[in-house]
């Protein structure tokens, strides 16, 4: 994938380490169930813990892009003066609105891809239990086996991956200065509703072809391979149930000042009959909410007001490395 300047921004060494830090608390003080994909699926620790990583970088490059791109201020978990519980969050915690950092109501999942990928896809089953108002794909460009510096610097770690990983120590010499991740594109909520229903309502097929163009939105039925519809001789692997959008339709559609006044306007678009069966990882006392997407919203407003109470902002100021493990 090329890397126009643009829409490319560039991660420091300093931050890459941050997020290990991070990483390394997650993992030491056994919070890895916070998030989904490891325990419930059939991932080994060292693919969670790439992934992990990987997704974290995606994160910070949405936000290096919209503050230096549009002097917008996020604040993603790593960047909280303390840790986040909750299996539904956003990877945007707060925004700075008139000088205050705002608990995010306008929710966003930024969804890493990498090498030849060619779609962003939104499993249909995440769509119906844990939905976003904004999907953002990011390309982040690690290099292989990266997570071996996690394994040299945190002696736990190593000895869970086993010799396998230990190995791959040996095989890295490269030196990360800084991590280039290209800030591809956003699908909306509503065109999530809107290729659901395409095979339905004309209109919604209409106006998915004319953002996206023919073939550049796909509901994947877990029988389908991916497709490039810009090379109809490329083909790809059969996928599970998942909403698509091609990564090179969806660059050019998306539209950034809109973007941006969504996230100023700190709104959810989701609508409340969507997100109001689930309960999972929630205390007793936000189980009252009937819509889950609210309750996760009220519990990360508490935990924010909490965190702003103990050390007088929700920012963090000191590096994860020497966080309390207790």
């Amino acid at each position: 994938m090329s890397l126009e300047s643009g829409q490319t921004v560039y991660i420091s060494k300093e931050r890459y380490l941050e997020i290990l830090g991070f990483t390394t608390y997650v993992f030491v003080t056994n919070r890895i169930g916070s998030f989904s994909g490891f325990f419930g699926g059939k991932r080994t620790l060292g693919q969670f813990l790439e992934n992990f990583i990987y997704g974290k970088i995606a994160e910070e490059g949405i936000k290096e892009f919209l503050a230096t791109k549009f002097g917008v201020g996020t604040l993603a978990d790593v960047d909280i003066a303390d840790f986040i519980q909750g299996m539904y969050l956003p990877d945007t915690i707060a925004v700075e609105l008139g000088g205050l950092w705002e608990p995010a109501i306008f929710w966003i999942e930024t969804k890493e891809v990498r090498r030849d990928q060619k779609w962003l896809l939104i499993p249909t089953s995440a769509t119906r239990q844990r939905p976003y108002d904004a999907y953002v794909a990011v390309w982040v460009g690690l290099p292989d086996d990266h997570i071996a510096w996690l394994i040299k610097n945190v002696p736990q770690v190593a000895e869970r991956l086993g010799e396998d990983w230990r190995r791959k120590m040996d095989e890295l010499e490269k030196t990360v200065e800084r991590i280039p991740c290209k800030v591809i594109g956003y699908a909306l909520w509503d065109d999530i509703v809107a290729v659901n229903s395409a095979h339905n309502y004309k209109d919604a097929e209409i106006s998915l072809n004319k953002r996206f163009g023919e073939s550049g939105w796909y509901s994947f039925d877990g029988n389908t391979p991916l497709f490039d519809p810009e090379d109809p001789q490329w083909s790809g692997a059969t996928v599970g149930e998942n909403v698509g959008f091609a990564l090179s339709r969806l660059e050019k559609a998306s539209d950034w000042e809109k973007f941006v006044g969504l996230l100023k306007s700190n709104k959810r678009i989701v609508s409340e009959r969507i997100a109001i069966k689930g309960r999972t990882g929630l205390p007793k006392e936000y189980k009252v909410f009937n819509d889950y997407r609210e309750a996760s919203l009220q519990w990360l407003k508490d935990q924010l007001a909490d965190i702003q109470k103990r050390y007088g902002t929700i920012r963090r100021k000191d590096t994860w490395f020497i966080q309390k493990l207790a």
